[in-house]
């Protein structure tokens, strides 16, 4: 049986430098101008989805708020013609 002979200096390995290039998985030519209409794109999506957002629950809020001073408005008017209308009645019994 014979071993295969041991090498007294370690080699460092380097696998990158083997299987790929320098520069080849990176952009050689960075599209500074695509990137920032990329993200300008992006930035004003969003920032359009979120102020749409906004939008629709300030007025959702606005209508609640609407609506519930219809509705005490309606409910005072009931109370005022209650009220009137027991005036009438008593000064019908007073009168007779």
């Amino acid at each position: 049986m014979s071993k295969a002979p041991v090498e007294s200096v370690p080699k460092a390995i380097y696998a990158s430098s083997e299987y790929f290039k320098f520069g080849e998985g990176a952009s050689k030519h960075f599209g500074f101008s695509k990137h920032l209409g990329i993200a300008l794109t992006v930035g004003v999506g969003l920032g359009f989805a979120w102020k749409t957002w906004h939008w629709n629950e300030k007025r959702y809020i606005a209508q609640y708020y609407a609506d519930m001073a219809r509705r005490e408005a309606r409910d005072e008017a009931a109370r005022q013609k209650a009220i009137a209308d027991k005036y009438k009645q008593l000064e019908e019994e007073l009168l007779s």
